[in-house]
């Protein structure tokens, strides 16, 4: 590494496989004798994760044991893990059988242990797996406090809870916000709960020199951090320099129809901040592939100048030239790729796992770029 090499504090917030793309990228660029050579290196990197996914299996151990959502933790904990493909599949893993383990998953129930075992305490808990598993990083939870992501629909209905939001099949989103955990199930419309921040999260974005958002769902893997007023306080006070990844897909039911421009707008909406850059993905995903995604109501979200508010264009004597939407800087680059993964579909009662092709974020792509980008700070 070039002995003028910059070091940055980096803070991710997110949560999903998205971000746990962005970590396995940008943890190889931890310390001055990281792995990937250039002008920056990364001096600290803290996961801030998402609490509000309440879906599938891991909504039966929250149920049934009273913990937070451990599956976004568990993600950022694979990612950042020194033996990271052994753990990674390790923690997917889902069990078969149509017992009452059945299509659990081992990171889940290995994250469950733990909290137990710590009596509970949440933090604890991330800090004995992080030292198990040997760790690059720092996860923190947003928030520990027990809530429930909700959805107020434009046709007025509100949605409870992940599951529910994540349905394709009913109306626009008009706002998302939290509930009190303990307001699932009653009959009563939620009362809004204005969570409060983890204090060593907010010390971290503080500190940072640059702030990454996403990549991952835009209601459910990045604005529910937004939604912590702390949080999205920090991010807005902080002098660190803040860059949105955007998804590579928009999604039924939530994203549907949305430009970039939308994405930057929700963002500043429910942060309160402006971005500085929004880096998206430019690669076509082949339409064998995309085929899957139409017929679930999901699109390729691109940067189309025709359906994004361009601020600015700056142009240079080379040539090349800077686009400004909604005041941000864009960033364009081949960042989709390819991945094999494990679903869990039911068969005659019984929890089975198929595979199949999805398209996420290329790690080491999406981390360079990043990388250069800080270099440019």
């Amino acid at each position: 590494m070039s002995p003028m090499a910059r070091g940055f504090k980096v803070v991710a917030v997110g949560g999903g496989t998205g971000l746990e793309s962005l970590l396995r990228g940008l943890k190889n660029y931890l310390g001055r004798d990281g792995s990937r050579r250039g002008p920056a290196y990364l001096e600290s990197l803290t996961s801030i994760v998402t609490v509000a996914d309440d879906g599938g299996k891991g909504g039966k151990l929250i149920d049934e044991f009273g913990i937070l959502p451990p599956g976004d933790i568990r993600g950022s904990l694979a990612a950042l893990s020194d033996e990271e493909d052994l753990i990674s599949k390790l923690f997917r893993l889902r069990l078969t059988g149509g017992g009452e383990l059945g299509g659990h998953s081992f990171g889940n129930l290995f994250l469950t242990a733990l909290i137990q075992l710590n009596k509970g305490k949440f933090l604890k808990a991330i800090k004995d797996a992080s030292r198990v598993l040997r760790v690059e990083g720092v996860i923190l939870p947003a928030t520990i406090d027990h809530v429930i992501l909700c959805a107020e629909l434009e046709n007025g209905t509100i949605l409870m809870g992940e599951p529910e939001i994540t349905n394709a099949d009913h109306s626009p989103i008009k706002r998302v916000f939290f509930s009190k955990r303990e307001n699932k199930g009653s009959e009563s419309e939620p009362e809004p709960y204005n969570a409060r921040a983890l204090r060593e999260a907010i010390n971290a974005i503080s500190n940072s020199d640059a702030i990454v958002i996403g990549p991952g769902g835009l209601y459910t893997s990045v604005i529910p951090n937004l939604l912590v007023k702390g949080i999205s306080r920090a991010i807005s006070n902080s002098r660190a320099r803040k860059i949105y990844v955007a998804n590579i897909m928009n999604q039924a039911g939530r994203t549907e129809g949305f430009s970039l421009s939308d994405h930057i707008r929700k963002i500043m909406e429910y942060g309160g901040f402006r971005l500085d850059y929004v880096l998206v993905n430019r690669k076509r995903i082949p339409q064998s592939i995309m085929r899957e995604y139409e017929s679930e109501g999901s699109s390729q979200l691109l940067f189309d100048p025709d359906k994004s508010d361009i601020s600015s264009i700056l142009r240079f004597s080379n040539g090349d030239h800077i686009t400004l939407v909604e005041g941000t800087i864009i960033v364009e680059a081949d960042l989709a790729k390819e991945v094999e993964e494990e679903d869990i579909r039911k068969v005659d009662g019984r929890e089975e796992v198929e595979k199949k092709v999805v398209i996420r974020h290329d790690p080491d792509i999406l981390a360079d770029t990043l990388m250069d980008i800080f270099a440019a700070i």
